[in-house]
C-alpha cells in the first residue's frame, strides 16, 4: 500500500511535470513563434506591396514620358507667369521621327506609340520583339499601310493594309469626349486582339479646334507577365484590381480576361478561382467600408480557411485617372510551417520515457526558444530597419524554422546594400574586410588595396540639373565600377559621392595603377543624366595597400582618403 502511495507521491507529479512542461513548450514556443511570423510576414507583404507599386508606377510613367515626348506638355516660366505652348507639328514624316525617339525611352514596355489626326491620319511606331513597324495612313486614305522599316526615313517594306480609321477606336473617342490627358477603358486591341488600355492625349490647334490624339498602350498582358514572375512566398499572391472589381493582374495561373471572338470578357474578383484572392478583396473593400484611408499603405491580418493571413492594400493613382487597389496577401503558416507537430511529438517521446524525455525535453526547450528568440529579435531589428550591427541568426535546420532562417539571412543581405546603388554600404564593406583581417594567417597571408574615390563635379551636376540628375549620376557610377572589377572585388558607396573599391589579392605598382586607371577612365566617360542630355564627372582616387601602409582598418582608410584629397587638391592648383 505504502509503495502504490510512493508510486501516486513519486509518478504522478513526475507525470504531471512532463506534461506540464511539454504543454509550456507548446505555448511558448507557439506564441514566440506566432510572434516572429507575425512581424515578418507583415514585413513581407509591405515589403512585396512597395514593390509591386513601383513597378506599376514605371509601366505608367512610362507611358506619360512617351506621350509627352511627342505632345509636349507646354512651358511654365516663373519670372513672368507666362506659359508658352510647345511646337508641334502633325506632319506624318515629323511624328514618325518623334515616335522613334519617344519608343525608345522604355521599349520592352511602351514599345508603341502613335497619333490619329481628325482627318483621318494616322502614323505609329511599333517596336516588335523580331521587327519595327511603322504604320501609316495618309489624309484621305482609305486604308493603313504597315511597313518594316529600320530607321527614321528609311526604305520601307509593305507587310499588310488593313482598314483602319483612328477616328473609330475607343481610345480616340474617350480622347475627344475627356478633352485632355487620360487613360481609356480597357478593350480589344484591332490588330493583336489583346485587352488594352491606353494613354491619350488630344492635341488642338490655336484656334481651339482638334488637330488628333497622341497614344501609347500597355496590354493587360504586359502586366500579366510581369505579375507571374512575382515570387512572395508559398502560397501568397498579388493582385492588381478596378474598383468595380475587375482585375487588372495577379501572381495567379488564371488570366484576369478571355478573348471569344472580339468580345472581351473581364475576370471578376468574385469569378476567381483563388479562394485567397477573394477573402483578400473582401477585407480590404470591409477597411474601405469601415473609414480607412487607401492613399497610404494599409496593412492588416484576417482568419480564413488557410489559417491567419496577412494583408497590405494601397490605392494606386495616376494623373490620367486610373485608380487601382494594389493587394498583397500571404498566409501566417507560410513562415511558422508545422512547428506544432514538431513540439506533440516531443510531448509523445516524453510520455513514454519520462526522466530521458524530461532531460531531451529541456534541451529541446532551449534549443527551439533560443531559435525562436533569434527569429524574433531579427525581425524586430529588421522592423525597426536597424542594419548596423548583424542579425545573429546561427541557425543550421532543416526544418520551417531553419527556413525561416534563411529567409531572414537573405534580408539582412538585402539590408546591407546601399539602397540608390544597390553596392554595399559603408559598414558591410568594413565589416568583410576586418572579417579577413581576422581570418587571415602567416600561412595564408592577406594582401589587398582600398580605393577610395571621390566624384568631381557632382555637386555642380546636382546645382545644375537637380537631385534626381545627381541620383541617376551615382547609380551609373556605381554600375560601372561593379562591372569592371573582379568577382573577388567589392564595390561600395561610403555617402555622397564618395566610393571605395575593395582589390583582393592584388599586389605589384604597376598592377594597381593600371586598375585605377582603368576604374578613373570608366567613371569619367559620358553620362546620360536626363533625356538627351549628357555630362560627365572627373574622379580624385586615393589608394592603400594593406599591409603595406597600415596594420589597421582604419589606418587603411585613413591613407586611402588622406591620399585622395592630396590628388583632389593637387589637380585644383
Amino acid at each position: 500500500m505504502n509503495h502504490s502511495t510512493l508510486q501516486r507521491v513519486v509518478l504522478i507529479p513526475f507525470v504531471l511535470l512532463v506534461l506540464a512542461l511539454g504543454a509550456v513548450i507548446y505555448w511558448a514556443s507557439q506564441r514566440s513563434g506566432e510572434v516572429a511570423a507575425r512581424e515578418f510576414s507583415q514585413k513581407v507583404v509591405e515589403s512585396m506591396l512597395d514593390r509591386v507599386g513601383q513597378a506599376t508606377d514605371r509601366n505608367l510613367l512610362g507611358a506619360r514620358v512617351a506621350v509627352r515626348a511627342v505632345a509636349p506638355d507646354p512651358v511654365y516660366s516663373p519670372a513672368d507667369g507666362k506659359v508658352t505652348p510647345m511646337a508641334f507639328s502633325d506632319r506624318l514624316e515629323d511624328l514618325e521621327q518623334r515616335m522613334w525617339l519617344a519608343t525608345s525611352f522604355f521599349p520592352t514596355v511602351n514599345n508603341y506609340v502613335y497619333f490619329g489626326g481628325a482627318d483621318g491620319r494616322f502614323v505609329g511606331i511599333n517596336r516588335r520583339a523580331d521587327r519595327i513597324e511603322l504604320r501609316w495612313r495618309a489624309p484621305g486614305s482609305q486604308g493603313r499601310d504597315v511597313y518594316a522599316v529600320t530607321a527614321p526615313g528609311s526604305k520601307r517594306e509593305l507587310i499588310r493594309t488593313d482598314n483602319y480609321d483612328p477616328r473609330t477606336r475607343p481610345w480616340y473617342k474617350e480622347a475627344v469626349d475627356r478633352k485632355k490627358e487620360s487613360w481609356s477603358a480597357v478593350y480589344t486591341d484591332f490588330t493583336t486582339l489583346e485587352p488594352t488600355f491606353t494613354l491619350t492625349k488630344p492635341v488642338y490647334a490655336d484656334d481651339g479646334s482638334l488637330r488628333g490624339v497622341v497614344a501609347t498602350d500597355l496590354s493587360l498582358a504586359q502586366l500579366t507577365d510581369f505579375f507571374s514572375t512575382l515570387r512572395i512566398s508559398a502560397n501568397g499572391i498579388a493582385f492588381l484590381v478596378e474598383r468595380s472589381g475587375a482585375i487588372i493582374a495577379t501572381s495567379t495561373k488564371e488570366l484576369p480576361y478571355r478573348v471569344e471572338g472580339k468580345n472581351l470578357q473581364r475576370l471578376m474578383v468574385d469569378e476567381s478561382a483563388s479562394p485567397l484572392l477573394r477573402e483578400a478583396y473582401r477585407q480590404v473593400m470591409q477597411w474601405q467600408a469601415e473609414g480607412h484611408s487607401l492613399d497610404k499603405p494599409l496593412s492588416g491580418e484576417f482568419d480564413s480557411a488557410e489559417g491567419r493571413v496577412q494583408v497590405a492594400a494601397m490605392l494606386l493613382r495616376d494623373p490620367g485617372g486610373l485608380e487601382w487597389l494594389n493587394i498583397v496577401a500571404v498566409p501566417r503558416s507560410d513562415f511558422i510551417g508545422n512547428l506544432s507537430g514538431v513540439l506533440y511529438r516531443s510531448l509523445a517521446i516524453g510520455l513514454a520515457a519520462v526522466f530521458l524525455v524530461l532531460v531531451l525535453g529541456i534541451t529541446l526547450l532551449q534549443w527551439v526558444l533560443g531559435d525562436i528568440r533569434k527569429l524574433t529579435l531579427a525581425a524586430r531589428s529588421i522592423g525597426s530597419g536597424d542594419t548596423a550591427a548583424p542579425l545573429n541568426i546561427n541557425i543550421q535546420r532543416r526544418d520551417e524554422i531553419g527556413e525561416l532562417a534563411k529567409s531572414f539571412r537573405e534580408m539582412e543581405r538585402n539590408l546591407r546594400t546601399d539602397r540608390l546603388t544597390g553596392v554595399l554600404n559603408r559598414d558591410s564593406l568594413l565589416t568583410q574586410i576586418a572579417f579577413r583581417i581576422r581570418n587571415a594567417s602567416p600561412a595564408v597571408p592577406l594582401k589587398f588595396v582600398l580605393l577610395f574615390i571621390d566624384l568631381d563635379r557632382f555637386k555642380q551636376i546636382n546645382d545644375e540639373h537637380g537631385h534626381d540628375a545627381g541620383d541617376r549620376v551615382l547609380i551609373e557610377i556605381a554600375r560601372r565600377l561593379k562591372s569592371a572589377v573582379r568577382a573577388d572585388d567589392e564595390v561600395a558607396r561610403f555617402g555622397g559621392d564618395e566610393f571605395v573599391v575593395y582589390l583582393h589579392g592584388i599586389d605589384g605598382e604597376k598592377d594597381i595603377a593600371a586598375v585605377a586607371e582603368k576604374l578613373r577612365q570608366t567613371i569619367e566617360q559620358p553620362i546620360e543624366i536626363g533625356p538627351g542630355l549628357y555630362d560627365h564627372v572627373g574622379a580624385s582616387i586615393g589608394l592603400a595597400a594593406w599591409p603595406a601602409d597600415g596594420q589597421d582598418l582604419d589606418t587603411i582608410v585613413r591613407v586611402a582618403d588622406t591620399r585622395m584629397f592630396g590628388l583632389k587638391k593637387a589637380r585644383r592648383q
